[in-house]
């Protein structure tokens, strides 16, 4: 019996990228697995870029859709980093697509949210799936303050994020 009744077994975890790897690999994470998703509210680019030698299949990740769709921006690096309430949080759709692609990676969804973003491994793709460009999948952030009947996210906060390239 594993205490919750439901037959699962669940594990509870603090997440970094320093530790992401040999979590896999304590818990017998295979090589390759349908489904990788990161919601961690603070340093989601930072896990997903310290992830090596796994290939989820697909990769759904929390983006930050206030960040507008032309900057490659995250949050700086910090292991510690709790989500405090505002915007400063996880990072771009942009910089989310390039870490993507440069890890095999298409981003071929976001939900009606703006919440998160989908990824399917580049090899996965058929030829007749049709990739949109990122203009056609960002969705604005529907969620947070509304001001004039338009969501503008959670409230602003005054820590910079950072550009990141790949």
């Amino acid at each position: 019996m594993d205490g919750n009744g439901d037959g699962k077994i669940i594990k509870k975890e603090y997440i970094t990228a320093e530790n992401i790897n040999f979590l896999f690999k304590k818990y017998n994470v295979p090589k390759e697995f349908d489904l990788l998703s990161i919601d961690i509210d603070s340093n989601d680019y930072w896990v997903w870029k310290a992830v090596l030698g796994y290939s989820p299949c697909v990769v759904i990740i929390e983006y930050n859709a206030t960040i507008p769709l032309t900057e490659n921006k995250t949050v700086k690096y910090d292991p510690e980093l709790h989500w405090d309430g505002t915007n400063y949080f996880g990072a771009s759709l942009l910089a989310l697509e390039t870490l993507g692609k440069s890890k095999g990676y298409t981003l071929i969804a976001c939900d009606n949210a703006g919440v998160n973003a989908f990824f399917v491994r580049t090899d996965l793709i058929k030829n007749n799936f049709k990739i949109k460009k990122i203009e056609e999948i960002y969705k604005p952030p529907k969620y947070g303050k509304k001001i004039n009947g338009k969501y503008i996210g959670y409230p602003f906060s005054n820590k910079s994020m950072i550009s990141v390239k790949i």
